[in-house]
């Protein structure tokens, strides 16, 4: 097929155009009514893609000429940028020209197959290059009218040559190829000048004399452009063409001849309507596809040709396609643009409804269906453990009604009542975290367990620690001055402890606030859960120290003398409390880490620990006290008045005589500090253990001073002794018949038992 016939690259009709913002160039003369309704002046690309549409496959009822063009922005797009190496070969053609019709010789220009194979070798050198041609002026070659040797490709590959002119006069219709170039080419002064020399061959070892050669020569920017339109009566293709000028040399000057040009067949050349990328190339066509933005992005098609619909939908990160067996998951945009015109003209709309990507799952950045990314937290066990919690929580409301209710029973006297309730006060915090584990990971999730759990544990473990502290202050004290630590002390030391964790938990959210971290499960799926840096490594040692002290404060009371075994179970809370903290801590560590990550897992080992640690420290502390509290109900005399007293793990009764070998003024010191302790307690004196343990201990002294006494008395008085024996038998014969049975004499309504033997020397004080 002839690709130029009566309207080829050279048959440029000019025509009135009325020019768009968006560069395009488009004849509304010949534009129908409700085109013109159907396209407004912003819609100016869809308009001509479409005409290019209709042309494409109407090529039969095509108006010839070029009606229907682009203006200087595709020009832009695809001449400067696109194809200036295609336009590089008519710019080196027409520079050869030039010098040819300067020098040649008379039988090398007459030859028109030298002509006509440069032509054909233009099109030869590259597959881009639909057509080349050197079409003369009037009367430039021979005397002719015209003459234009012209190459074209055709449609099963070959190339055929021919002369342009006999079909097509492209000097009477004004063609803007030809037009353009000749009148670029008047002003000769503008063009450069080429020099050098040339040596012409004499003979095998000799050349002719140097001779001096100069040629005008033609760049890039001297050639000319036309606009991109429909060759419609030629080769039925958009193209656009590239012309420049070449000149002839006549009495020592250089005057326009003719041009060189080539034709691009754009039907090569995919029109990309995606948007363009930051700092890409001019595209005149982008962000003319019709993709449905929210769901899915453009990404163009290659190898569709100058055409609409040269691109493909494909759906979005997070969101994946409706038909998830379908091979290709993408919409095609041909059929996108045809939808889309038929919801314009009114005729069908499902372009409304169809043509979007669904949405993953929550968490998912990228799907292949709905299936879900993220790990769906085991709700029911974590209700389960809530619930639980949030029964143990209840319980220490009824704890502070206890140490509130009974609060004048001695057993919880001597434990301290206000500290008592401080304790609950830390453990109710210590449960917290469980509460707020219970939700999905966030910012302010991580941060409130971290001060719930350190708050708590400063205010639960230091109120205990602080209560060993007192009693190891007492018990090794070696002078005979009473130490008084009251509760009011033990608090202010304890609101320094609490201010040093809520300064740390401070600095901590400051400067370190946690973050929610995505891990892995075993399953594939994503699971989120709190960060576990070096912040809470350092608390969780600082922690470990604070039990370590606590642990030798135990170590250091473990013999002293305590009511109702306080200190015993304090010890017990502490010992378990450090070595729960100090594997469960290990094990979080690991837990928390995000490959594996089991946020279920997680939880479930905070409720453990809470339970492990903070539940049965509440069972130390308040269990001995509300069975004794239940035992003696009903008889409050019996528990105002009866004291367990440990030491080295033994208990007898606070009150009751030691077995001393004294006499009847060592039973009667006794009685006398009975009857001092008695008083003392009932003035009110003994409010708190540290009192009750001066008053046995003061009590213990009094009795081996009298017992010093009587011995040295002994020893000093001998004569005494065989007087006191005699009493002794007399005693016994008077209780027993049996003569041989010793008794015991009474004094003062009491009976004793005196002996003074073994005493060789005397004691002093």
């Amino acid at each position: 097929m002839v690709a130029y016939a009566a309207c080829s690259i050279f048959n440029y009709t000019v025509v009135t155009p009325a020019q768009t913002e968006g560069g395009f160039v488009v004849n509304l003369t010949t534009t129908s009514e409700p085109d013109l309704e159907r396209f407004q002046a912003n819609d100016t690309i869809a308009y001509f893609l479409e005409t290019i549409e209709r042309y494409a496959s109407g090529k039969s009822t095509c108006k010839p000429g070029t009606e229907f063009n682009l203006g200087k922005g595709v020009i832009q797009q695809y001449g400067i940028n696109k194809f200036k190496r295609q336009a590089m070969l008519a710019v080196n053609r027409a520079n050869l020209m030039t010098r040819v019709w300067k020098n040649a010789s008379r039988s090398l220009l007459d030859s028109e197959y030298f002509l006509y194979s440069q032509v054909r070798n233009m099109v030869e050198g590259d597959p881009d290059v639909f057509a080349a041609g050197n079409c003369y002026d009037y009367k430039e070659y021979k005397g002719r009218y015209l003459f234009c040797p012209f190459a074209y490709r055709t449609e099963n590959g070959s190339i055929n040559v021919k002369d342009l002119s006999v079909e097509y006069d492209y000097l009477g219709n004004g063609s803007d190829w030809f037009f353009e170039a000749r009148q670029n080419a008047k002003d000769v002064a503008k063009f450069a000048y080429t020099y050098g020399t040339t040596q012409w061959r004499y003979n095998q070892t000799i050349h002719e004399a140097t001779e001096v050669d100069f040629s005008l020569t033609v760049t890039y920017d001297d050639g000319h452009w036309t606009l991109p339109y429909f060759d419609c009566g030629g080769g039925f293709i958009w193209m656009m063409t590239y012309t420049v000028p070449f000149f002839g040399y006549d009495n020592g000057t250089f005057h326009f001849k003719g041009t060189s040009g080539i034709d691009i067949d754009l039907q090569k050349v995919d029109i990309d309507q995606c948007p363009n990328e930051p700092g890409g190339e001019l595209n005149v066509f982008a962000n003319s596809a019709r993709c449905k933005t929210a769901t899915t992005k453009c990404v163009p098609i290659s190898g569709l040709g100058f055409r609409r619909g040269s691109y493909k939908c494909v759906c979005k990160d997070g969101f994946y396609f409706p038909d998830t067996k379908a091979q290709n998951k993408y919409f095609n945009g041909s059929t996108i643009e045809i939808k889309y015109r038929e919801k314009v003209d009114g005729i069908n709309y499902e372009y409304d409804n169809s043509f979007d990507c669904l949405q993953c799952a929550e968490g998912c950045e990228t799907c292949e269906d709905s299936s879900p990314c993220v790990l769906t937290l085991n709700w029911i066990q974590r209700g389960v453990i809530l619930a639980v919690s949030c029964v143990i929580m209840c319980c220490i409301p009824a704890l502070i009604w206890f140490t509130v209710r009974y609060r004048d029973v001695k057993v919880l006297k001597a434990a301290s009542p206000v500290l008592l309730r401080i304790v609950l006060l830390g453990a109710f915090l210590l449960y917290c975290p469980l509460v707020v584990s219970y939700f999905e990971a966030s910012v302010v999730t991580c941060c409130l367990r971290f001060w719930f759990r350190a708050i708590g544990f400063s205010i639960s473990y230091g109120a205990l620690l602080l209560k060993t502290w007192r009693i190891s202050v007492v018990f090794r004290v070696r002078s005979a001055q009473r130490i008084k630590i009251s509760d009011t002390d033990l608090m202010k030391r304890l609101c320094i402890i609490v201010l040093l964790f809520g300064a740390y938990s401070t600095a901590r959210t400051v400067a370190g606030l946690p973050r929610v971290v995505q891990g892995k499960h075993a399953s594939g799926l994503k699971a989120f859960q709190c960060s576990s840096d070096w912040w809470d490594h350092s608390a969780a040692i600082a922690e470990l120290l604070f039990l370590l002290w606590g642990i030798r404060l135990c170590i250091v009371v473990r013999k002293a003398p305590s009511e109702f075994n306080e200190s015993r179970f304090i010890s017990w809370a502490i010992y378990n409390e450090t070595l729960l903290s100090l594997f469960l801590n290990v094990s979080m560590i690991f837990l928390q880490d995000p490959f594996p990550a089991n946020p279920d897992l997680l939880y479930l080992v905070i409720f453990i620990h809470s339970n492990l640690t903070t539940t049965v420290t509440l069972a130390f502390l308040f269990g001995s006290k509300a069975y004794l509290v239940y035992k003696y109900s009903g008889k409050s005399s019996e528990v105002q008045h009866t004291t367990m007293m440990s030491k080295g793990g033994g208990s007898r009764n606070a009150y009751s005589k030691p077995p001393v070998n004294t006499d009847t003024n060592c039973s009667n010191a006794n009685s006398t500090f009975d009857r001092y302790a008695d008083k003392s307690i009932n003035d009110g004196e003994s409010e708190s253990l540290l009192e009750k343990d001066i008053q046995e201990e003061f009590r213990r002294l009094y009795t081996q001073l009298e017992t010093l006494k009587h011995r040295n008395m002994k020893i000093g008085n001998r004569h005494l002794q065989h007087k006191l024996s005699a009493m002794t038998e007399a005693a016994q014969k008077d209780d027993s018949p049996d003569e041989t049975k010793y008794f015991t004499p009474s004094m003062n309504g009491k009976r004793v038992i005196i002996n003074l033997d073994d005493f060789k020397e005397s004691t002093r004080l």
